[in-house]
């Protein structure tokens, strides 16, 4: 303790200590500013929103995505409902309980609002062969017919590549919709409609399994499962906080001060990020529950000095003056350093990304002021004067100090391998991209999903657009034979089931021009049998493939689908490039527009890993800079960079040797854990820096700092660990996953730093050879 003294009574912290006299003098004052900034902040909190748009999570860097939107303005597609109709075991698509559940689909869609078009096996029509799957009422077939009827439509590729299952085990229906304009909230109302429609066809024929999946059901159900691990987990976040400060403190009453204050922090926070008009995206919504856990971390060391100073006989006022003078140098540094952690997301275009890390860097600043502002004021008013004795942990922590200096060469040998091996282990990680990360895993969306990728080998359909930059050019045979040239090639390529295009439109319509002779199945010679053909194609086009779908009303532009075996975000990419190089060498004059959103989230994953990894290389410059600023020492700043590094370095690295998969979005974790473990490299370089200015040596140093900063840390890491180790019951993957990360990161960063950076101290340290004096 008398290391406390000595620099609260040396002519070094003058200014520390004016500032904290200010602050526990006019903590009165500062309350009623705390309480009024409140007041104004609520009215942010009615004005928040949620965004569960894919486009939150687009990179904004990638030169595809204006070519995608290009090709959603020539060629939108609408809004589309898909029914998932599983038929009993032993029975197929065309049993009659499921087209018994079709017609009555059919009856029933037009209560959906925007819906204008049903398509089922029922009223299905081949543009190719010209004839509908069922020509007269379905109850009037047979189950012979009924079977044959099943093999016909087995042949038919446009079927059993959007309404069927190969083997007929699964049907489909699709109800359009035009909902183009339709507002967020009314987004949300379609898909409750979209629910209830789902209820009422399950309740009629409860022999079939009926699910439903869209955009909209995608969003609702991320919107729900971010709106039930908000407020399932941030109250149990902030229970458990609190009992933890209560516990290591032996004091309730500061676990209400500990309380208050994460909740003003919070309040200030969320209102003023409603005043800005930010809204809550699938990746920000874990933000207000790393402010509460940051929050009660930045309390615990202004308590320990401040129990400190009153068990050696100081009253109330000067033991918090006292804490907060000793503490007020680390804090900010840690502040500032943590904040410039989480700022550095802004270094991703992914907006979603970018919302997460000014979010948390918003609430960082909060807290800090809150610390300053609110705390003394709680902590002098509701504070007891503690028992004599040792404070929480500092007998262990002495033990573990001697257990250090006995042991000193084998755990920097051990700490420095292992640094060395996960570092070469980080290669292994790969990120793939899944929506299905957002979604609840017991929501009826992601059992869709589970349902049709076990029962159909299905592919991505990659969407492209084929820009000849003139009028009528896409119509010009010359053309249309290279574009089916171009497909027939694509369709030899390992991956690629087929590609379609209007070529196929313009030979169909010519073969059946020519009474479905097959010599005709190719592309006529005169421009104007082909703007006749697709002229007629358009008088008899049945919804489900119009031909808007196919070429641009001016006819320069072409659209081309290429459906692909299952295959990973780097094989989707591998593809892509591969059609990309050969078609700039087939087409001089033409230009291939990218309009597929899975290809976008597959280049994703790497764009926005490159990213993270450039934010945290200039976070970690950053931080340095700042210690080396804050602890006035060039030397110490880059010193510290070893344990701030190392803790994400190492999870990582063991990460990759047992799991080795990460989605692109998870990789943030490895930017912003220098903003969280920085904290307790600041706070023992810190003191121990403050021991040998005072003439002791690098034993006596570093056992000075352990002892004053060790049991905040403890708590502090206790806090992060506890809090964190809730998201693991969180809905959604994103969340457990980065929970099982974060975790041990935060508790690895606390034993690099009691045993591993005294190892380091002890061989680098070599600037001053102070003599030895009695603490």
């Amino acid at each position: 303790m008398s290391l406390i003294h000595s620099e609260s009574h040396n002519g070094k912290a003058d200014i520390s200590q004016l500032l904290a006299s200010n602050f526990v003098g006019k903590r009165w004052l500062y309350l009623l500013l705390v309480a009024v900034a409140s007041l104004i902040n609520l009215a942010g909190i009615l004005r928040l929103d949620f965004d569960t748009s894919l486009d939150a999570l687009l990179s904004r860097n990638d030169p595809y995505l204006d070519e995608y939107r290009q090709f959603q303005t020539e060629f939108p597609v609408p809004l589309e409902i898909i029914v998932l109709f599983v038929p009993e075991p032993g029975q197929t698509a065309f049993s009659r309980p499921v087209l018994d559940a079709m017609a009555d689909l059919a009856g029933r869609y037009e209560t959906l609002p925007y819906a204008s078009h049903v398509s089922t096996l029922i009223n299905y029509f081949s543009p190719e062969r010209q004839r509908r799957l069922f020509e007269r009422p379905y109850t009037d077939y047979s189950e012979e017919e009924l079977a044959e009827l099943q093999d016909w439509a087995l042949t038919e590729r446009l079927l059993t590549n959007n309404l069927l299952a190969a083997d007929a085990s699964l049907a489909f229906a699709s109800i359009s919709l035009n909902a183009d304009t339709a507002s967020p909230a009314e987004r949300l109302e379609l898909a409750n409609a979209a629910i209830r429609l789902r209820e009422d066809l399950r309740a009629a024929h409860p022999q079939l399994g009926i699910h439903i999946s869209s955009d909209v059901l995608l969003e609702q159900s991320s919107q729900q499962a971010m709106i039930d691990d908000l407020t399932t987990l941030l109250p149990f976040v902030i229970l458990v906080c609190v009992l933890v400060i209560a516990y290591c403190f032996r004091s309730a009453t500061l676990g209400l001060g500990i309380l208050a204050h994460a909740i003003f922090s919070l309040l200030l926070t969320i209102g003023s990020l409603g005043l800005l008009g930010f809204s809550f995206n699938s990746i920000s919504i874990i933000a207000p529950l790393v402010v509460v856990i940051i929050a009660v971390a930045n309390s615990v060391h202004i308590i320990s000095i401040f129990q400190q100073a009153m068990q050696g006989g100081q009253d109330k006022l000067a033991a918090m003056t006292t804490s907060l003078a000793y503490n007020l140098r680390p804090i900010s540094l840690a502040a500032i350093t943590t904040a410039i952690g989480f700022s550095s997301l802004n270094l991703c275009s992914s907006p979603a990304i970018q919302d997460f890390g000014r979010i948390v860097a918003i609430g960082i600043v909060y807290a800090y002021l809150l610390t300053l502002a609110l705390l003394p004021a709680l902590l002098i008013w509701l504070s007891r004067k503690p028992p004599r004795g040792s404070m929480f942990l500092q007998k262990e922590l002495a033990s573990l100090v001697d257990f250090g200096r006995r042991h000193d060469r084998p755990l920097f040998i051990l700490c420095t391998a292992l640094a060395v091996l996960t570092l070469m282990l980080l290669p292994l990680n790969e990120t793939d991209f899944n929506r299905m990360d957002f979604i609840s895993s017991d929501s009826d969306v992601r059992a869709y999903y589970d349902i049709v990728s076990e029962r159909i080998e299905r592919g991505p359909q990659i969407s492209y657009a084929v820009d000849t930059g003139s009028i009528d050019g896409a119509i010009e045979p010359a053309f249309l034979r290279q574009l089916e040239q171009f497909s027939d090639w694509l369709a030899t390529l390992p991956g690629v089931e087929s590609a379609a295009s209007v070529v196929e439109v313009v030979k169909t319509v010519n073969r059946v021009q020519h009474q479905e002779d097959p010599a005709f199945y190719v592309i006529p010679d005169d421009i104007n049998d082909v703007a006749n053909y697709l002229n007629g194609y358009a008088t008899v086009q049945s919804q489900d493939f119009p031909l808007s779908g196919f070429i641009n009303d001016d006819w320069s532009t072409v659209t081309l689908f290429v459906a692909a075996n299952p295959m990973s975000n780097q094989e989707l990419i591998d593809l892509d490039e591969t059609l990309s190089a050969e078609f700039a060498a087939r087409f001089s004059d033409a230009e291939l527009l990218h309009g597929s959103g899975l290809l976008l989230f597959a280049r994703m994953d790497e764009l926005v890993t490159v990213e993270l990894l450039q934010g945290y290389s200039l976070s970690l410059a950053l931080i340095t800079l700042c210690l080396v600023i804050g602890l006035g020492s060039l030397y110490f700043g880059i010193l510290s960079v070893i344990p701030n590094l190392l803790p994400a370095t190492m999870v990582f690295g063991v990460w990759a040797l047992l799991v080795g998969q990460l989605d692109p979005f998870v990789m943030m974790l490895f930017s912003i854990s220098i903003g969280l473990v920085v904290d307790d490299t600041v706070h023992i370089l810190s003191h121990y820096l403050e021991g040998r200015q005072l003439g002791c040596s690098q034993d006596e140093a570093i056992s000075h700092a352990i002892k004053v900063a060790g049991p905040a840390l403890s708590i502090t890491t206790m806090v992060l660990a506890f809090g964190t180790t809730i998201l693991i019951a969180a809905n959604t993957l994103y969340f457990q996953q980065s929970a099982k990360l974060l975790v041990p990161i935060v508790i690895l960063a606390l034993v690099l730093d009691l045993l591993y950076l005294p190892t380091i101290l002890r061989r680098f340290d070599k600037k001053s050879h102070p003599t030895p004096t009695s603490s």
